[in-house]
């Protein structure tokens, strides 16, 4: 209890006295903060090393797709009809026949009858 000058008594606390709970709040509020922070820090690395592992990624996949489409370009050259024709001749002594090396080779009549229905069923 407080007194004034002219000597009535005030409840509560002397000039100067502190409750307790004002270092808790404060204590309270610092922690508070501090945990946001490092939440804030925490979220910050977490994007820093996502963005650094995407922009890897990034490349190897550039790498990649240049691979597939030298690939792509090397199976279209290998497949190519002239140098089919070229392989063939060189390593396997092939050539395109002349007329009279031309064979005709009956198909047997089951198989020609076959032949026939399914030739008149895809008109």
């Amino acid at each position: 209890m407080r007194r004034t000058p002219s000597g009535a008594t005030i409840p509560g606390r002397p000039r100067g006295e502190r409750r307790g709970g004002g270092i808790l709040r404060v204590a309270a509020l610092l922690v508070v903060l501090l945990g946001a922070l490092a939440v804030v820090v925490g979220r910050q690395t977490t994007g820093v090393a996502l963005q650094r592992e995407i922009r890897e990624l990034e490349g190897e996949r550039a790498v990649a797709e240049a691979a597939r489409l030298e690939l792509q370009t090397r199976i279209q050259s290998l497949q190519s009809r002239a140098r089919v024709v070229r392989v063939a001749r060189e390593r396997l002594g092939m050539h395109l026949p002349a007329d009279s090396e031309v064979v005709l080779v009956p198909l047997p009549r089951e198989e020609a009858a076959a032949t026939m229905v399914d030739e008149e069923g895809d008109r």
